[in-house]
């Protein structure tokens, strides 16, 4: 019956693909009527018969992530690699199997010698495969004349200046700002709120634009200025903020929300990303330098293709393109095929909707259900970034089966923490890998027999007998380990400095539409290129390389109608507290119209005017009447616009988890203004990341891995071992080792993406999978637990009333200034009333020895609740 079934296949294949013979795939040649013959008579009947069952779609399984059921699965090969190298018998990976050599299948027996030798001489002429060639087309329902009308959409519509009508205004506003947010009152039906206390306006200044509460000078100075002139009150504390280093720190990481920042991959295997730190130190650099927002663009987009005056830029350059390489991974994935297509998925979704606001991510599976993007423009990006080498480091283990390379820089970084190894430590790392590998290898043999071989790896450095799977295990992690460490110096033990990023692929290709967006239903090809709708001419990419530089170059150019838009937007959400579209991501037909789409438009063009600066651009929206205006509760006017589209009072804004954090630290004298080295996941190299921290083997599991002799008869397999080394990474399983405190920023705290910070996860942190424009906010019991009981918050209660104890010995002033710091004002007379009369209830019949220690006590619990308040939590 088999036979029946191969060889009507073979009928039909040589019937369908002779009439189309003369036809192949871009730049390669057609295959011939006698080259389709010998594949489909001699090599596809026999894949069929041994290989199917376990390597295709229609088996029981693709195992090893091994397809040979299409041609692209065999190029594209499993984990082990290629499976076919086309006229080489040495590296193609399916001839070292059927002719038993490192590899074994199909694993029931040798074919028989006359099929292997087919494979020999199929492979030798260059591996003819007619299955790439199906001629499936499919066809998008979007057609041209839906694109041309699409472009008519007002965000595919390139900005326009309109004139601000006479009367907006005028007698009220400062600013066209102003002028364009007061011409929608009268529609609303509304009225401005009065403008705002200094004391509220220099607190949120302050927090706005560096994310930290003011100080005492600062806040001091801006009163004094504000009595005589409050403009000039306002322009000498911006001009201050925007040039204090705290500012890129504050609105970089703004930009890593959208950018999906982590130090590790996510999903099932939360593996460490050593090297992403400098990605992060890149962006709060490039805010810090107010570089121009479409360079930006450019670098992270096409950093490594840029020219470069020196080394240094280089480096910049290079580390920029980590944008693209940050993304959560699934590092088990065993198909690289399908590991390439869904990275590839996720760089097109990211960039499209950073950039340019519309999710093109949408169309991979069919057309845009709500724009004018037809599938075969997903896969047209696509292309670009399939002819693009992804850089993200890892080895090679049983929690990692796509490791990357990383890519070297140019010169060294001086922020790097990794220290030198001398030749005998690296010599003793060398040495010792070498001797894991072959127990590896012994462990594994064993695995197959079922067998407990002697001198395997057991738990709690006692020589007992082990389960052969655990043992492989631990060993495949600690080779990982040993082989991170060794590659991360070069010869002489020196650091290497690295970073993840993007390179152009050796060649370029188109990518082929995948029917559903699956991997092994591909139709045609589709050249690479741009959206359509955003396009007035057709775009042409060059052959030898990815197309990236000229995709960076069209994202960043003055023409395209989003890219200045959605960045406007997303500095307007960020100071005034909700966009002008309110869903920044989503500039589409099936996002929210803009609440004033007129001073969007002057937005954006003013932002390419004045060099894309973003400085500028949030000197003039907080220099605006509006961004003044108070957000105390009017019941008329809140009636008249609930949501406060037409934006006639100010928008109170909770703290982020960040600023919640720092501000703390600032006002309790804590905070280290510095940034530190690297990060605290660069220091644990390349490892798996467990609920308490990076899982690097514990010294008592290491120790058990020497064990030389096993001992029969006991029941001991080191599984409880195992499962502690998963749970708490080998340290005290109830601290997570991102607990640790340290008093730097936040935006310096490890990011890993199953193992959040408690203070972040707490107050609504961004997801760091995912793109976040605007992060949720929520009131929730556990933040208050959080306020009352962890023990960050209760040291910087006593560290602020310490300070307060050095600053007076006035048990009244020490009350005033604690109100000063957390509040920015004074305490009202029932504040004040109350405070004394709770430290006269707890003092009142204490020894005269015991006072002053039971003073600080109290001290710090007014401290603590006030920290715990809603007023310190929230911008008026």
């Amino acid at each position: 019956m088999t036979r029946l079934v191969i060889a009507a296949w073979t009928v039909v294949a040589l019937v369908t693909w002779t009439s189309s013979a003369t036809q192949g795939d871009e730049g390669e040649p057609p295959l011939s009527v006698d080259q389709i013959q010998f594949f489909e008579s001699k090599i596809r009947p026999a894949l069929i018969e041994h290989c199917y069952r376990c390597h295709s779609a229609d088996g029981s399984s693709i195992r090893g992530g091994l397809a040979v059921d299409s041609r692209d699965g065999l190029l594209a090969g499993g984990e082990s690699g290629s499976a076919i190298v086309p006229e080489n018998l040495d590296e193609s990976l399916l001839w070292n199997a059927i002719t038993y050599q490192d590899l074994r299948m199909p694993p029931g027996g040798r074919m028989p010698q006359t099929v292997i030798d087919d494979f020999k001489t199929w492979i030798e002429m260059g591996a003819p495969d007619p299955r790439a060639r199906t001629g499936v087309v499919i066809h998008s329902k979007v057609t041209a004349e839906d694109i041309e009308q699409g472009k008519q959409f007002w965000s595919f519509r390139p900005p326009v200046q309109k004139d601000i009508p006479e009367s907006a205004g005028l007698d009220w506003a400062d600013s066209t700002i102003d002028r364009w947010v007061a011409d929608g009152w009268r529609e609303a039906g509304t009225i401005p709120a009065a403008d705002c206390e200094p004391e509220s306006l220099v607190r949120r200044l302050t927090f706005d634009l560096v994310g930290l509460p003011p100080t005492p000078l600062q806040q001091q100075a801006f009163l004094t200025t504000s009595k005589r002139d409050i403009d000039k009150a306002i322009a000498d504390l911006v001009d201050e903020l925007l040039e204090q280093p705290q500012f890129g720190e504050r609105w970089g990481r703004h930009w890593l929300d959208i950018a999906r920042y982590a130090e590790s991959s996510g999903k099932e295997s939360d593996s460490t990303f050593p090297h992403a730190w400098r990605y992060r130190n890149y962006v709060i650099r490039s805010f810090n330098q107010d570089k121009p927002y479409n360079r930006f663009v450019m670098e992270q987009v096409a950093g490594d293709l840029l020219p470069a005056a020196d080394d240094a830029q280089w480096n910049e350059h290079l580390i920029a393109t980590g944008f693209l390489a940050l993304g959560p991974k699934s590092l088990t994935e065993q198909n690289p095929r399908q590991f390439q297509a869904d990275l590839v998925d996720e760089q097109v979704d990211t960039l499209s909707r950073v950039v340019l606001g519309v999710s093109v991510g949408c169309a991979r599976c069919h057309d845009h259900k709500f724009d004018p993007i037809p599938q075969s423009d997903y896969y047209a990006m696509a292309g670009i970034f399939q002819s693009t080498q992804t850089l993200y480091g890892g080895s090679r283990s049983l929690r990692n089966r796509q490791p990357s390379d990383l890519i070297a820089l140019p010169s060294a970084d001086r922020d790097s923490a990794q220290k030198p190894l001398t030749r005998t430590e690296l010599d003793a790392l060398r040495q010792e890998l070498k001797e894991r590998e072959a127990q590896l290898v012994e462990a594994r043999r064993a695995q197959r027999a079922g067998t407990r071989p002697e001198g395997t790896p057991t738990s709690n450095g006692n020589p007992r007998a082990a389960n052969p799977v655990l043992n492989a295990a631990l060993l495949d992690q600690l080779i990982s380990q040993l082989n991170a460490r060794i590659q991360s110096v070069d010869g002489q033990g020196k650091p290497i400095s690295f970073c993840m990023g993007v390179q152009d692929a050796s060649q370029a290709r188109n990518a082929r539409l995948l029917v559903r967006g699956e991997i092994e239903q591909p139709a045609q090809e589709v050249p690479r290129g741009f959206l359509q709708v955003l396009t007035n001419a057709p775009v042409s990419l060059p052959k030898n390389g990815s197309g990236r530089l000229e995709l960076a170059r069209w994202l960043a150019s003055s023409d395209n109608p989003l890219t200045a838009r959605v960045m406007v937007n997303r500095i307007w959400q960020h100071l005034i507290g909700q966009g002008i579209v309110r869903e920044p991501d989503n500039f589409g037909a099936s996002g929210p119209s803009p609440t004033h789409p007129e001073l969007l438009d002057h937005l954006a063009i003013e932002f390419m005017e004045n060099g894309w600066s973003i400085k500028r651009m949030v000197r003039s929206i907080v220099q605006s009447r509006v961004y003044r205006l108070a957000s105390t509760y009017d019941e008329q006017r809140f009636n008249a616009d609930p949501e406060n589209r037409a934006l006639a009072r100010g928008n109170a804004k909770r703290l982020d988890a960040e600023a919640i954090r720092d501000a703390m630290l600032s006002v309790s004298g804590q905070l280290e203004m510095s940034p530190p080295k690297a990060s605290l996941i660069a220091s644990f190299g390349s490892a798996p990341i467990g609920p308490n921290g990076p899982m690097t083997l514990p010294p008592g599991l290491i120790s058990a891995l020497n064990s030389t002799k096993s001992t029969a008869g006991t029941t001991d397999d080191g599984a409880s071992m195992m499962r502690s080394a998963m749970r708490t990474g080998g340290r005290n399983p109830n601290v997570n080792v991102f607990e640790i405190v340290n008093y730097h920023r936040s935006v310096y705290l490890p990011i890993a993406r199953n193992s959040l910070p408690r203070v972040l996860d707490a107050f609504d942190f961004a997801e760091p999978s995912l793109v976040v424009g605007v992060r949720e906010t929520s009131n929730t019991a556990e933040q208050a637990l959080y306020m009352l009981n962890n023990p960050f918050v209760l040291e910087m209660s006593d560290s602020l009333a310490r300070r307060l104890v050095q600053h007076t010995q006035d048990p009244r002033e020490r009350v005033v200034q604690a109100f000063r710091l957390v509040y920015g004002r004074e305490p009202t007379s029932h504040e004040m009333a109350a405070v004394q009369q709770f430290f006269r209830k707890a003092t009142g019949e204490t020894k005269a020895n015991k006072r002053e220690e039971l003073v600080f006590l109290l001290l710090s619990q007014l401290c603590q609740s006030l920290f715990s308040s809603a007023e310190f939590r929230i911008l008026n």
